[in-house]
């Protein structure tokens, strides 16, 4: 029997770790496997299995040998298979479910995927979930109008793939009235997508969107928080507007959001039955006490943004160290998102748009928070439109102990920061390009030819 009780094999395939924060007993040992460079810090990982990445980015055969391999060696001892990637949660699944490893199954992993099946089992446990209906076959815009009414009620209404793999403007839209929706379905059918399941879900306005961290063993953790009520983070996004999100720790989530730790206690113990799946990320939208939706849950965040205002409280683990920690039982298992200090933090995105950066303008501090700013874009960069909260031109990180100077401190810099993005540049390629495609097709065309001889 080896000296050590659990064995935690983590499994990378791109995403880069850093486990330095962890507390690490002596009854644990930890292996990574991956391919080259994708560790910050190999302190507390005991053995690094390096494997060549894979030519194709699906085929990970030599990944998941070796992991098959780790997992029988250490039968012996309560094994916890890891995974901080969502394109490999699946296959992870699928060797869980083999080698009788606790954690999620290939079939419970599925039902988190799809919206519509995991909020019909959140229903039944009791939560308010956003009402939706899925929309299949040929797109019948008179038909569709007409179900989405009687399952609905009202408009605005947000339409979306039912298998989205994020909150990507380019994936979703928003009808605010019959016509446009009717606009949209004659939009999809002009496409020729018949075979696209979608899902049209009610539109929430007047709130909060909120994405909880949590665990089955601590339970609400913290909270991630848009501090906008009339707009959504996927319409600023669209809409190219800079917006605010804050970071609240478990007491100041209690004291702002009430009801909102019941409500995540109440989706752990309807969604997640098994005790070791570690830190799940519970979505939803706040509007009262009595008023909390059920918006969808993942086993990662969505956005690296997301982890960068986890991480940015002072002294504050990442969630892959919480993660570790959450699936050991005893005091080595304790696990606290919460910053020693009780500051407030808040994170700034300002959305990047099609043209060329043109100034890093000069962010002056502020009288009281304390601030970070991060240009995420070079002077002279092309840019494209964003596709989701990590596109962004700037990013500013801010910390206050008064909520309210925190607020008033972050809505002064995204009212009064002037970001110059040319367009010109963009419109004069095109333009050079389809001169050039213009006078290359008035030309003759060049034959090269030889003469031989026997």
């Amino acid at each position: 029997m080896p000296p050590f009780n659990y064995t935690i094999i983590i499994v990378l395939s791109k995403h880069r770790l850093d486990l330095s924060a962890l507390r690490k007993s002596p009854n644990l040992r930890i292996f990574v496997v991956g391919p080259p460079r994708l560790l910050y810090d190999e302190t507390n990982v005991d053995v690094y299995y390096q494997v060549e990445p894979p030519i194709k980015e699906a085929e990970h055969c030599q990944l998941f040998q070796k992991v098959r391999e780790l997992c029988s060696v250490y039968a012996s001892t309560q094994r916890r298979l890891v995974t901080f990637e969502k394109r490999l949660q699946l296959a992870i699944a699928k060797i869980r479910f083999e080698m009788d490893i606790e954690g999620f199954t290939p079939d419970q992993l599925d039902q988190l995927m799809r919206i519509r099946d995991t909020s019909s089992v959140t229903r039944r446990g009791g939560l308010t979930t956003v009402r939706h209906c899925s929309l299949t076959g040929q797109p019948q815009p008179e038909q569709w109008v007409e179900v989405a009414k009687s399952h609905l009620g009202r408009f605005p209404v947000i339409i979306k793939p039912s298998k989205s793999l994020g909150n990507c403007p380019h994936s979703m839209s928003i009808a605010r009235n019959e016509d446009e929706l009717k606009m949209w379905i004659r939009t999809r059918l002009s496409r020729g997508r018949p075979d696209e399941e979608y899902l049209i879900e009610e539109c929430l306005e007047d709130g909060h969107e909120f994405t909880a961290i949590c665990t089955t063993k601590s339970g609400l953790i913290g909270c991630i928080v848009t501090v906008e009520t009339h707009r959504s983070i996927y319409e600023c996004i669209g809409d190219q507007r800079p917006y605010a999100l804050e970071y609240y720790n478990t007491d100041q989530t209690r004291d702002l959001l009430p009801g909102v730790e019941s409500f995540v206690m109440q989706a752990i113990k309807t969604i997640f039955v098994k005790s070791s799946v570690g830190v799940m990320f519970i979505k939803g939208f706040y509007k009262g006490h009595n008023e909390i939706y059920f918006m969808g849950v993942s086993l990662e965040p969505d956005w690296d943004s997301f982890r960068a205002l986890i991480t940015f409280p002072r002294k504050a683990k990442n969630w892959e160290v919480l993660h570790v920690e959450s699936l050991i039982d005893g005091d080595e298992g304790k696990d606290t998102l919460d910053p020693p200090s009780t500051s407030y933090h808040s994170m700034l995105n300002f959305p990047t748009q099609e043209g060329v950066l043109i100034h890093q303008t000069t962010i002056a501090k502020r009288r009281t928070s304390e601030m970070r700013v991060c240009w995420r874009t070079a002077e002279g960069q092309e840019l494209k439109d964003a596709e989701g909260p990590d596109d962004n031109v700037l990013q500013v990180f801010m910390s206050n102990p008064d909520r309210s100077k925190l607020l008033a401190e972050a809505g002064d810099i995204l009212q009064n920061t002037d970001i110059t993005i040319d367009r010109n540049p963009i419109e004069q390629k095109n333009l050079i390009c389809r001169r050039n495609l213009a006078r290359l097709s008035g030309q003759k065309e060049l034959i090269r030819s030889c003469t031989t001889t026997d």
